[in-house]
Parts: C-alpha cells; sequence; structure tokens
C-alpha cells in the first residue's frame, strides 16, 4: 500500500512543509489562532523575572513592544475582520491553594522570587493581574479563553477537546515563551495530529539565541514557520473574499 492510499486530512506534496502541501495548513473552515499565554507577567516590565526577560530586558521587552504584540494584533484584526476562531491560552490556577496545578509548575506559578517593581509578590491564581491577558490584545465576546495549568496545553487543559468540538485542526500559533509554553504545545499538538504554523515575529522569548534555536527545531519536526504578514498573504491570496 502507498503512502497516498492512506487516509489524512491534509494533501501530500513534497515541497510543502513536512511533505504536505502549505495550502492545508490554513484551510479556513478549520483553523485557529492560538495565542499562548500573552499575559501580564509577560508583557509588562513591572512583572520582570525568570519566566520572562530573565535579566535581557533590553532584547526581551523591545521586541515584545517593537515586534511582537504588534503582530498579535495585525492577526487578531485579520482574523476578527473575517470571523475567524481566535483561541487564548492562559497559565493560571482556578485555585487559591494551587490545589489544581501539577507540583512541578505549582512552584512556578507561586515562586517566591515572584516579586513585582514594586516589591509585591505575585502569583498566577486566575484573578490576580499578573496572570490577565494584556489588555492591548484582550479576547473579545467571541474569542475562546483556556485556563492551562502547565506548560503544554494539551496535557493540562480541555484544549483538545474544545478544539475537536469545533473542527479545527489547523493552527496558527503566536506567544510566549517561544521555547517553553509555544513549543509544548506546538508538540503536543502535532503529535495529536493537528497541523501547526508558527508566527516567528509574534513570538517571544528571553534571548535571540533561545528563540532562533527553538524556531529551528520546530521548523525541522513540527510546525511551518512563517512571517505575520506572509500568512496574512497567503490566506487572502486562497480566499480572495476576505476582508483586507
Amino acid at each position: 500500500m502507498k503512502l497516498n492510499d492512506y487516509h489524512f486530512d491534509f494533501k501530500l506534496d513534497k515541497k510543502g512543509p513536512h511533505g504536505i502541501s502549505k495550502d492545508c495548513y490554513y484551510e479556513k473552515d478549520r483553523l485557529a489562532l492560538i495565542i499562548i499565554d500573552m499575559q501580564n507577567y509577560m508583557t509588562q516590565s513591572r512583572y520582570s523575572g525568570k519566566w520572562s526577560s530573565r535579566g535581557s530586558e533590553d532584547y526581551y521587552y523591545i521586541r515584545c513592544e517593537k515586534l511582537v504584540i504588534p503582530n498579535i494584533i495585525k492577526i487578531i484584526d485579520f482574523f476578527r475582520k473575517n470571523n475567524l476562531k481566535i483561541i487564548y491560552t492562559r497559565i493560571a490556577s482556578q485555585d487559591r491553594n494551587f490545589s489544581d496545578t501539577p507540583s512541578t509548575s505549582k512552584k512556578n506559578l507561586v515562586d517566591e522570587e515572584n516579586i513585582d517593581s514594586e516589591g509585591k509578590k505575585w502569583t498566577l491564581f486566575k484573578d490576580e493581574d499578573a496572570s490577565q491577558i494584556d489588555s492591548r490584545i484582550k479576547p473579545g465576546e467571541n474569542d475562546i479563553v483556556i485556563l492551562k495549568t502547565g506548560s503544554g496545553a494539551f496535557c493540562s487543559s480541555e484544549i483538545d477537546l474544545i478544539l475537536r468540538s469545533n473542527n479545527i485542526s489547523k493552527l496558527i500559533f503566536s506567544g510566549g515563551l517561544t521555547d517553553a509554553c509555544v513549543s509544548s504545545t506546538i508538540r503536543q499538538a502535532w503529535d495529536r495530529g493537528y497541523l501547526c504554523t508558527i508566527l516567528e515575529d509574534a513570538c517571544i522569548s528571553s534571548s535571540m539565541e533561545d528563540h532562533d534555536a527553538e524556531i529551528n527545531i520546530l521548523q525541522k519536526y513540527y510546525a511551518w514557520t512563517v512571517k505575520t504578514s506572509a500568512i496574512i498573504d497567503f490566506i487572502k491570496e486562497k480566499y480572495p473574499y476576505l476582508k483586507e
């Protein structure tokens, strides 16, 4: 039996990413934009710490402000204008005692080193400011927000059930950190049969070296890597009736 005789929900193409036709990565009716953990503790410098800049504030916050957030706003705007699905993840506990969180993740969500610029401790309990999604890219009324308690969304939330319930199998990823929660979620998604695209210029990591290294690994094994403007152009070319 030849490989083409097997059932896939995509077309094989040796010239495409991972041997799959590029068109299949952004099939409109099965597509969702995934925004990973763009919460205040990640985007606001007052929470600067080990989970974000790790001492590389100049690179991290300049990239976040000048490149990543503007590109996420751009892709959100395009998706909203065309009624395409947008899904946010938040890493946060629903329990003030963090009893719903794995012990390894709990250490980070309530770590003693989590101190803001005023010297106050913060945690990632769901109601705290640090855990809220940055207001510049806040979810709309038709968007889905998923709380997760670990790095990879597929092992620490109900995202798989939610995606399959909405007939979604093509995912475009943005957010942070490239080499942590974004990477973990992409790897878990790929292993569950989802086609993954990562927006290289809409993701953030603690250093350029870490970001570039993870992007190279992801595009080698798990995801198609593109720029934000390029994926919008690809989608508009395939569906010319969509709004700018």
